[in-house]
C-alpha cells in the first residue's frame, strides 16, 4: 500500500533539495505528520495530501507517479474531498516546467473503490499516455469527488465533473514541481463530457486553475437526453456495456431527486441500480448476464415520466463562451456512444463559439476505444501547438 505523506511546509523544501521521489522517501523516513483537514475546513482547490502511487496503478513511461488529495465540492454544492494521480515524466523538466495534460476518465463506475488512480490502469490507457509522457509530458488524472474519497460519485453530474478537474488544477499548482503555466484537457467518454463541462465552467470560475489553452474531447455524447432514450428501447442495439452506464444514470438521477426513478424500475432493475452504487463497471455488466438497459424499468418507451428533463438538468452545460479552441473525434464504428449527432453538433459549437477554433476528426471503422487511440497523433499534434 502506499505511505500518505501530509502536507506541511517541510514538504516543499525537501523536494527543492533533491529529487522528488528522493524528497518523499526522506519525508517517509522523518515520519512528518500534521493535523489533517477535514472535508468541511478544506476549501476548493487546498491540497491536503501526497502519496507514493503504486507502480502497478501507473504507467509506465511515468518517472514518478503521486496521488493527491485536495478540497472541492460534491453533488450538493458541499466541502468535500477528491483525488487524483499526477504522472511525471523521465528526465529533467524543460524551461517554464513539464507541459501539463489534464486527463478526464471515461466511465469506471461510481462506487468509492473505482477511482483510476488506485486500480491498474487499461492497456488502452496505458498505449496512450506512455507516449504522452514519452512526449514530455506530464499527466495530471482527476478522479472526480466521490471516487476514492468515500462515498459515491454523482455520474455525469456537470458540476461534480467541472470542480473536481480545475480544483486539482489548482491544487496541483501548490506543489513545488515545475509544470507549464499553460494545460490542455483531454477527455475520453464520459471523460469528453467533463471536459466540456470544465471549460463551461472554466470563465464563470472566478479565474481558478488559470492557463486553459485548449481541450480534446473523443467519444463525447453529444446529445444525451435523445441517445439515452433511444438506448432505453426494446429495439435498441450497442455495447454490453451500456446497460452499466444505465444503471449509473439511473443511480445518479435518483440520489439528485430521491423517488424520480425507483417506483418506475423494475424487480431486475432495483437490484441492477442499487449494485450500481458500488460495483465498477466490467463487474456491473456482467451481473446483467446479457440484459439490456430496457429491463431496467418497468416501461422502457417511458423509463421515468420526468427522464429527459432530470438528464438535463444533470449533464447541462453552457455551449457558448467556451474559452479556447477544442478537437472532437469519434469513430464510425462506436455503439457505446452512437455518433450520429456529432459532426451537427461541432457545427452547432462552432457557430456558438467563432472566436475559437473547433476541429472534428473522423475515424473510419473505429469503435468507442479504438477511435481514443487513432485520435493520438492528431492529439499530440494539438498538444504541440497548445502547450508549446
Amino acid at each position: 500500500m502506499p505511505v500518505r505523506l501530509p502536507i506541511r511546509r517541510g514538504f516543499a523544501s525537501f523536494l527543492r533539495r533533491g529529487t522528488l521521489a528522493g524528497a518523499l522517501t526522506l519525508c517517509t523516513t522523518l515520519g512528518l505528520t500534521a493535523a489533517p483537514a477535514t472535508a468541511e475546513t478544506l476549501t476548493s482547490g487546498q491540497l491536503s495530501g501526497v502519496e507514493l502511487l503504486d507502480a502497478a496503478w501507473s504507467f509506465g513511461e511515468a518517472a514518478t507517479s503521486l496521488g493527491l488529495t485536495y478540497g472541492t465540492v460534491d453533488q450538493r454544492d458541499a466541502p468535500a474531498r477528491a483525488s487524483a494521480g499526477l504522472y511525471l515524466p523521465p528526465g529533467l523538466p524543460p524551461l517554464g516546467g513539464w507541459p501539463l495534460v489534464v486527463w478526464a476518465h471515461g466511465t469506471i463506475g461510481i462506487g468509492n473503490d473505482c477511482a483510476p488512480s488506485h486500480r491498474p490502469q487499461s492497456e488502452r490507457n496505458r498505449s496512450y499516455f506512455n507516449q504522452i509522457l514519452d512526449n514530455g509530458y506530464a499527466v495530471l488524472a482527476p478522479d472526480y469527488q466521490g471516487l476514492g474519497t468515500g462515498g459515491n460519485f454523482s455520474y455525469y453530474n456537470t458540476d461534480v465533473e467541472a470542480h473536481s478537474i480545475l480544483d486539482a488544477v489548482t491544487a496541483v499548482r501548490s506543489l513545488p514541481i515545475p509544470l507549464s503555466a499553460k494545460w490542455v484537457l483531454v477527455g475520453q467518454s464520459e471523460g469528453a463530457h467533463a471536459v466540456m463541462s470544465a471549460a463551461s465552467l472554466y470563465n464563470r470560475s472566478g479565474g481558478a486553475a488559470p492557463g486553459l489553452s485548449g481541450v480534446i474531447a473523443t467519444g463525447l455524447r453529444s446529445n444525451p437526453a435523445k441517445s439515452l432514450r433511444e438506448m432505453f428501447r426494446r429495439s435498441s442495439t450497442g455495447s454490453d456495456n451500456q446497460v452499466g452506464y444505465a444503471g449509473y444514470y439511473l443511480a445518479s438521477l435518483e440520489d439528485r431527486h430521491p423517488g424520480s426513478v425507483a417506483p418506475y424500475l423494475s424487480e431486475f432493475g432495483t437490484r441492477f441500480v442499487d449494485k450500481a452504487a458500488t460495483a465498477c463497471l466490467s463487474d456491473l455488466v456482467a451481473t446483467a448476464a446479457g440484459q439490456r438497459p430496457a429491463a431496467l424499468v418497468a416501461d422502457p418507451d417511458r423509463p421515468t415520466p420526468t427522464f429527459e428533463t432530470d438528464l438535463v438538468d444533470l449533464v447541462g452545460y453552457q455551449e457558448d463562451g467556451l474559452p479556447t479552441d477544442l478537437m472532437i473525434g469519434y469513430g464510425t464504428a462506436d455503439i457505446d456512444v452512437p455518433p450520429t449527432d456529432t459532426p451537427t453538433y461541432a457545427t452547432t459549437l462552432q457557430s456558438l463559439n467563432p472566436g475559437v477554433r473547433i476541429t472534428l476528426n473522423e475515424y473510419a471503422g473505429k469503435d468507442h476505444s479504438g477511435a481514443f487511440l487513432a485520435s493520438l497523433p492528431d492529439a499530440l499534434s494539438f498538444l504541440n501547438t497548445h502547450l508549446h
